[in-house]
């Protein structure tokens, strides 16, 4: 009984770690978990509600320090609206002069009674197309509509003011004390709770007015690239390799190879060399010559050895 439950013990605890490092990208981002985002998005009630949520301890989403203090750094919200399209970037300054982006939420509104909502990592900070989206618990493939949600009913109201952040780099509100950050082993468990079976990554972009008004807008720290580059580089070599495991696992490496035929070998170019006959076809004028073999003797036009042609 008690080695059954040390077995059970251990394989938890190894799929644990397997998890961890299976949700882990070895970026900036891995310190703000945007399942966690989501999810305090759809509780608040508007979007300073958001922004307070989104930098409490209590929540425990927040882990970055990309000013590298050793303190969380405070995250302003700022939407970037344009018609019935709104994109909320999540913002860290990083100096009095710099601002690093690292995600956004897009919303738009598709027609009266239909929202779509998607938030994005940096692509510095999570790497490539990394999205997070609501769907549905059941089937996974349905489009959820998040026009019920708090936080966007405030947004569609006619109450509401474009919300720009007044907070800058070490002016916080009263109630922000920044507090310590912990490790990748101590911060993961803390944001499991987050995911959600109605969370999902995606790789579909839905909100292409939010998006493409946003990149106009997308505020990029050099301070910050500078600090964290050997982390991005470090990502793309590991993706790199990851790729080539899997070519790896198919023999042909996910080429299209040539069947080699027989009698012949490859030669540059992909053609194999055929076997030359030594009979002559018809037209032909000149005999194939063999290829002269070390101490033979040269054969004259009758296929004796020396001499000369008798007429």
């Amino acid at each position: 009984m008690k080695k059954t439950s040390l077995l059970l013990i251990m394989m938890s605890a190894f799929n644990f770690a397997f998890a961890q490092e299976a949700d882990s990208t070895g970026l900036e981002g891995d310190n703000l978990d945007l399942n966690g985002v989501l999810e305090l998005f759809k509780d608040s009630k508007d979007i300073e509600d958001f922004e307070k949520q989104l930098n409490s301890e209590s929540n425990g989403v927040n882990n970055l320090d990309l000013d590298e203090d050793g303190e969380v750094d405070y995250i302003r919200v700022v939407d970037h609206a344009d018609s019935n399209a709104h994109s909320f970037a999540l913002q860290v300054p990083v100096s009095e002069s710099e601002a690093q982006d690292v995600a956004v939420i897009e919303v738009e509104e598709v027609d009266d009674e239909t929202v779509n909502l998607q938030v994005i990592g940096d692509s510095e900070l999570y790497g490539d197309d990394y999205m997070i989206e609501p769907a549905d618990e059941k089937n996974s493939a349905i489009v959820v509509n998040v026009r019920t949600w708090r936080p966007i009913r405030h947004v569609y109201g006619p109450k509401y003011v474009t919300y720009v952040s007044p907070w800058r780099y070490r002016h916080h509100p009263r109630w922000f004390r920044p507090w310590r950050r912990v490790t990748w082993a101590v911060y993961y468990p803390r944001v499991r709770r987050y995911h959600r079976p109605y969370y999902r990554r995606t790789y579909v972009r839905r909100c292409h007015v939010a998006h493409r008004h946003y990149r106009r807008h997308h505020v990029h720290s050099i301070t910050f690239h500078g600090h964290h580059h050997h982390k991005h580089a470090a990502y793309k070599a590991k993706k790199k390799k990851q790729a080539g495991h899997n070519h790896g696992n198919n023999p042909n490496h996910g080429l299209n190879v040539g069947t080699k035929k027989k009698g012949g070998k490859k030669r540059k170019g992909g053609k194999a060399n055929r076997p030359q006959s030594k009979k002559k076809r018809p037209g032909q004028t000149k005999s194939v010559t063999p290829t002269k073999r070390p101490g033979a003797v040269k054969k004259n036009g009758s296929g004796r050895a020396g001499g000369k042609k008798r007429s």
